[in-house]
This record gives C-alpha cells, sequence and structure tokens, in this order.
C-alpha cells in the first residue's frame, strides 16, 4: 500500500522498512515563517516535508538556496554524519512534517546498501548546489543555473603535496576547492605566490580563456574539490553577466599582467611630465604620467597585482592598491596588457559574425596611411592656409546662394530614387569629411592608421583613425580636427553655387547636397557635442576631458558648495556648462516645436492627418529623449565622482 515516504531516496527501500520508519517518526506542524532547522545548530533529527513549501538559506545575507514544495526531505546528512546544519529552511507556507530520528534513520542506512547510496547521491547533489550558491564564486547564478553546473560536477580527492595543475601545461579542467588548502607557485624554482583554501577556485583562467596553466597548484593538506570542465562550465556561465564579470575579477586579482605587442613610447608634445604609448598593430594610444609609465613596465607577466601595488608603494610612498588595478584595467582595454577573458562559445561566435556581416556590413583597410599619402601629394594645395582661405569663401559664398535659393527639400522629392539620393549624400559627406582629417594628419607628418565604411541601420559610416595626431602640438592637432567640418562647409558652397545655375530637380539634388553637408558642419564644430569642434576646443585651451571637467565642477562642486569662480579655468568651465544646458534646452524646444510640422510635411498625401501628427509627435519626442537623456546622464555621473 502506498506511504508518504513513496518518493526520493525512500523509494529504495521495502515498504515494510518505509513503514517501520513512519512509526518511529512524530507528525509536526510550523506556521508559515517557522524555522524548522536552524544553520550552524548541532544535528538533530530529519524531516520530510507532507505538505506546505520551505526555504532553504544560508549565511548572514540569509541567501536563498532553494524552495521546496512537499513532497521533500531536508537535514538527512547533517542527522547521518553527525555534522553542523549548514543551511537553515524556514517554512513558507503552513508545513506538515515528519520528523524522523536521526537513529532510526542511521539503522535505515546501514541495513540497506541500495538505500544508503541513494539517499548519499541524493544529499550530495544537494550539497553540491549549496555549495555552488554558498561558498563559491558561482554563487550569483540562478538556483536553475547553478543545479545544471552543479550536475556538471565531479568530486575527487588530492594527498597532500599532489599537484592539481601545473604551470605552463593545457588544461581545461578548473577545480572548486570543498576542504583542504593549496599552495600557489610560480617559476623555477618555484616562487610561492599565494594559498587558497575551502571555497575557492583554481584552475579557472585556463578553463575559461583556454590559455596555458599560469601556476602551479599544489596541496599543502589533504584536498576535497569538485572538477569541473571548462566546456561545460563556459556556456553555463556567459549566460549571467554578473557570474562573468566576478570570475573575471577573480581571475585578473591572480592574473600576471604581461606587456603585448610591440608598443613605442614617445614623449607627449604639450606636457613633459606624461608620455604617449602608442602600438601600431592594434592602433591603440594612452597619454601616460610617468607613475603610470612605470607600473606598465613593471608587467613582465611574473608579477601579481599585489606586487605590482607594493612596487608602485615602493615608488612613490603611496598605498593605492585600487589606483594600480584601475590602470592596469586601462592598458588591458585599449589591448596593450594581457588580460583573461572567458572564451567565447565558438558556434556561438560564428553565428554572431555571420549576424554582424549582414546586420553591419563594412569594409576596412588594415592601414590607410599609403593611400592618405598618395591623396596629400595630390591634393598638398588645397591643404594649406591659402587653401583652407579659399574653402572659406567658396564656402560663404555657397551658403548665402543656398540661403536665398533655400526651400523644404526632401529626398521623397525624388520619388524611389529619394532612396538613393539620401544614402549617396550622407556617404559623400562622410567620406569627404573623414579624408579631410586623413589627409591633414599627413600634412601634419604624421601617420593614418586603418579605415574602413560600413552600413548601420542603413545609413552609410565612415572612419578613419587619426590617432597619430596626438604626437604633434596642440595647436595642429586643432587643425586636424576642424580639416573635416572645412571640408563639409566647402562642399556645401560647391552645391550651393551649382544649385544658383540650374533648376528643377537637378536644382532640388543641389540643394539637398547643400544641406547635409552644412548640417554636418554645424554637429560636427558644435564644442557642445564630442565631435570636432569640441576636441579643437580642448585642444586650444589645453584642458584634456573639457566636458566632463565642466560638468563636474558646476553640478557636483558649485551645487554642493556655491561661490564664485576664482580662476579663468573654472570660469570657463562654468561658461561651458552653462552653454551646454543652454544648448540642450534650445536644441530640445526646436525639435519639439519644428519636428512634427516636418514630418506631416514630408508624409503629407501618403499617411492620414491624425497618423500623421501622431507620429510627429512621437518622433519629436524620441529625439529631444536622445538630446536630454545623455546629457543628464552625463550630468549624473559627474555629481557621482568622488571629490
Amino acid at each position: 500500500m502506498p506511504t508518504v515516504l513513496d518518493f526520493g531516496p525512500f523509494a529504495r527501500l521495502s515498504e515494510d522498512e518505509r513503514r517501520r520508519l513512519i512509526s518511529s517518526a512524530r507528525t509536526v506542524t510550523f506556521a508559515p515563517g517557522a524555522t524548522l532547522i536552524r544553520e550552524g545548530d548541532p544535528p538533530e533529527d530529519a524531516f520530510v516535508v507532507l505538505a506546505g513549501r520551505v526555504r532553504v538559506h544560508a549565511g548572514p545575507e540569509r541567501k536563498t538556496l532553494a524552495t521546496l514544495v512537499a513532497p521533500a526531505l531536508v537535514g538527512e546528512m547533517a542527522a547521518i554524519e553527525g555534522k553542523p546544519r549548514l543551511a537553515s529552511v524556514l517554512a513558507t507556507a503552513p508545513v506538515r512534517a515528519l520528523r524522523l530520528p536521526a537513529g532510526a534513520l542511521r539503522e535505515a542506512v546501514a541495513g540497506d546498501p541500495a538505500f544508503a547510496g541513494e539517499l548519499h547521491a541524493f544529499s550530495e547533489a544537494r550539497a553540491i548546489r549549496t555549495f555552488l550558491q554558498r561558498d563559491s564564486p558561482f554563487n550569483e547564478l540562478p538556483a536553475a543555473a547553478a543545479a545544471e553546473l552543479a550536475a556538471r560536477l565531479e568530486l575527487v580527492h588530492f594527498d597532500a603535496g599532489s599537484v592539481l595543475l601545473r604551470e605552463g601545461e593545457h588544461g581545461d579542467d578548473a577545480y572548486l576547492l570543498r576542504a583542504g588548502e593549496v599552495e600557489i607557485e610560480r617559476g623555477d624554482p618555484p616562487r610561492r605566490i599565494g594559498s587558497a583554501s575551502a571555497g575557492s577556485i583554481v584552475g579557472e583562467v585556463s578553463a575559461l580563456t583556454g590559455e596555458p596553466r599560469t601556476a602551479t597548484v599544489r596541496a599543502r593538506t589533504a584536498v576535497e574539490a569538485f572538477r569541473i570542465s571548462g566546456e561545460h562550465v563556459r556556456p553555463i556561465v556567459k549566460r549571467y553577466k554578473a557570474t562573468v564579470d566576478r570570475l573575471e575579477a577573480a581571475m585578473r586579482s591572480r592574473h600576471a599582467p604581461r606587456r603585448v605587442g610591440r608598443p613605442r613610447v614617445e614623449p607627449s608634445p604639450d606636457d613633459p611630465a606624461s608620455v604617449i604609448v602608442h602600438d601600431d598593430a592594434s592602433g591603440a594610444y594612452l597619454r601616460l604620467s610617468r607613475e603610470a609609465l612605470a607600473i606598465y613596465e613593471d608587467l613582465d607577466g611574473e608579477r601579481s597585482m599585489r606586487d605590482l601595488a607594493m612596487l608602485h608603494f615602493q615608488r612613490t610612498g603611496a598605498l593605492d592598491p585600487q589606483g594600480v588595478f584601475e590602470t592596469v584595467a586601462t592598458f588591458q582595454a585599449a589591448g596593450l596588457v594581457s588580460a583573461p577573458r572567458i572564451a567565447s562559445d565558438e558556434p556561438n561566435a560564428r553565428l554572431l559574425r555571420v549576424a554582424d556581416a549582414i546586420l553591419a556590413p563594412r569594409l576596412e583597410l588594415a592601414s590607410a596611411d599609403a593611400a592618405a599619402s598618395a591623396l596629400h601629394r595630390l591634393l598638398r594645395p588645397v591643404f594649406t592656409e591659402r587653401g583652407a582661405i579659399a574653402s572659406v569663401v567658396v564656402g560663404t559664398i555657397g551658403t548665402i546662394l543656398f540661403a536665398r535659393l533655400f526651400r523644404l527639400a526632401s529626398p521623397t522629392d525624388f520619388g524611389l530614387a529619394g532612396i538613393a539620393v539620401a544614402f549617396f549624400g550622407l556617404l559623400f559627406a562622410g567620406l569627404g569629411h573623414e579624408v579631410a582629417h586623413a589627409i591633414a594628419t599627413k600634412a601634419e607628418g604624421r601617420r593614418v592608421g586603418r579605415a574602413g565604411i560600413g552600413i548601420l541601420w542603413f545609413t552609410p559610416v565612415i572612419y578613419v583613425d587619426t590617432s597619430d595626431a596626438w604626437l604633434i602640438d596642440r595647436r595642429r592637432r586643432a587643425v586636424v580636427s576642424l580639416a573635416g567640418p572645412l571640408f563639409n562647409y566647402a562642399a556645401a558652397g560647391v552645391f550651393g553655387i551649382a544649385a544658383a545655375f540650374t533648376g528643377g530637380l537637378t536644382q532640388d539634388l543641389m540643394l539637398w547636397l547643400a544641406a547635409v553637408n552644412l548640417v554636418s558642419v554645424v554637429f560636427n564644430l558644435s564644442p557642445l557635442l564630442e565631435f570636432d569642434g569640441y576636441y579643437a576646443l580642448s585642444d586650444l585651451t589645453n584642458v584634456n576631458a573639457l566636458r566632463r571637467k565642466a560638468l563636474r565642477f558646476v553640478f557636483r562642486d558649485l551645487v554642493s558648495r556655491p561661490r564664485r569662480p576664482r580662476t579663468r579655468a573654472e570660469t570657463g568651465f562654468v561658461t561651458y556648462a552653462v552653454a551646454a544646458l543652454a544648448y540642450v534646452l534650445v536644441v530640445s524646444a526646436v525639435v519639439l516645436l519644428g519636428v512634427p510640422g516636418l514630418v506631416e510635411g514630408v508624409l503629407a498625401g501618403r499617411v492620414d492627418g491624425a497618423l500623421r501628427a501622431l507620429f510627429g509627435s512621437v518622433v519629436a519626442l524620441v529625439l529631444t529623449a536622445l538630446l536630454v537623456g545623455p546629457f543628464v546622464g552625463e550630468v549624473l555621473a559627474a555629481r557621482a565622482e568622488p571629490a
């Protein structure tokens, strides 16, 4: 006949033995919120939950490890093994349970090997899940993911002195230490660089990144650990960003970063106290203080992050490990220093590459320096002071003519061909803009890096790497920044002049092309947006991160402690921040007032009037949000920066 113990490991017992267990137990009830088992208490009896629901939690933060619904068994291993409770069990609904005496449960285990094995496997699986969610670096995983990972783990043992991992070898296994201690060594002869104990993970750098072992791990005492394969853990943890971030942070703390590539170090043209580190292969450029350069030179692949912090302390007298870590992280982000990263799953990576090729196709030159040099030789007279003056004159004349002829010209005026008109108009404006930057860079004697052309959201995107211009003085850098807008201004002038001598659709085309280039000039020259005008202003004032510093001074410093600006720099910060705020407000007002009418005009005769008005309002609100949102975010970030 059925009994209340016809589930889980109890199914291995004979019916008579199940009835014997039931007869030795007594029925108990718990109200919601009552505790069945308390973490850390001495082992007593087990509980079979017959009705209701319980929550298993552990640690000072009462982290939830599992939620169990009847029928369920809790507390069995502590009762059998005589060990303290590892977690608490709380009733979250009215609970009716059998309280199984520890002695009766031990007798059943001793008398039936099959039941003993089943109960041990049942409890071991739950213990592994508890360990993962409580004591391991994977404790941010949701319960379902922890259960999936737990099913992949294998319990292994090592004697004192045994080697778990050997430096330099390739391996795909990591070990979660459940009990015991290990020593971590590096080099030949071995040099002790650390230790680890229960709750730690070792070997994760190789298992998660596919790189060779970075150290030897040797058991100092008898060790009990869970072995897990990288091919099993990577697909699971990659679905949870918090876990990926935590694991990568843990790997970085033990990682011995090494300089990569063949970067060059050159003096900064504007700051004798700084240098510029740049790598031609990656296109990375970093301006470093002398202290940061010393940290960079310490990165030999042998020193841990702790070693680097201590070296920095010995040199400067400043114990600032966080500053050292952030400096190294900057090098890693620039690709100048090795960094542990969880390896990509190849099928996923291929799928992403295919999707990227379809949604954002692009062509790229690894180096556009030769092409830029050829164009500079051909157009050298234009990229002189006289050429700049001529460009301004042409742009001004053409803009005046454009203003006299101006009317609302839209790509839709050209029917279906309007799509091509809009696309190639934007393509021409963007291509000429970036080519002008590249030629101006060559005119200053610097090299041009990679360049490319692509499509993003059906809009042409052109880019040229002119970072080598960092190595010229700031006034000449400003010239390079202004070359792109100057091209667009001259192009607008040429199209404006052409419009004055044409008519019909040709004139509409010239007006549209002139308008596209003038809009490009306005946006790129605005010092209140981080485009060419902003960088030129930063160079001319010799203030790096001008926008961030201005917003921080006004919206953090002056808001918290109002006072008058004391220096020219502070006055400039106030002027810039107020102008940036005014720009956002004025442009937002123009968008809210003008865009609905513009949209209605474009859609007139094609869409019902009510829908035109609705669509125009939605477009205006979206554009306003895109203007206001980033500015508000910058202000909040500035206010959050430490003083």
